[in-house]
């Protein structure tokens, strides 16, 4: 005869209500839903289903204590904004004078990189004319 919790159209034993993931109790903290119907808390649910970034491989999910973050795409790949970066040379592209993304065959590149590039390319088309 103890309490009941209601969630998902069922009733669970408060200590049963838990995340699939890391049977942490969910009593009274959020908790998200999947396709599947499984209950997750937050973070294991950004964990599980959120974009991984392209170069570090790692979730892009909100910091702790936010609801939301900032995903780039470019040539349909996921960044955090700490690894948009020029394959050539390093510099963030999401900020500063290299900002934006200056694509070349496949390459992610600041605009300097990028012509640079082009450059090179050009020089060995004329010479192997």
């Amino acid at each position: 005869m103890e309490r009941i919790l209601r969630a998902t159209g069922k009733a669970y034993h408060p200590h049963c209500f838990t995340c699939v993931m890391c049977r942490r109790s969910l009593d009274g903290i959020p908790f998200t839903v999947d396709a599947g119907g499984l209950i997750h808390c937050i973070e294991d649910f950004h964990k599980k289903f959120a974009p991984r970034c392209s170069v570090c491989k790692e979730p892009i999910m909100p910091a702790p204590g936010q609801e939301e973050t900032v995903r780039i795409v470019a040539l349909d790949r996921d960044f955090h904004v700490h690894c948009y970066r020029c394959e050539d040379c390093g510099g963030l592209l999401s900020e500063g004078d290299n900002q934006g993304c200056y694509p070349l065959d496949g390459h992610i590149l600041c605009k300097t990189c990028n012509s640079a590039r082009i450059r090179v390319l050009t020089a060995k088309a004329s010479t192997d004319l």
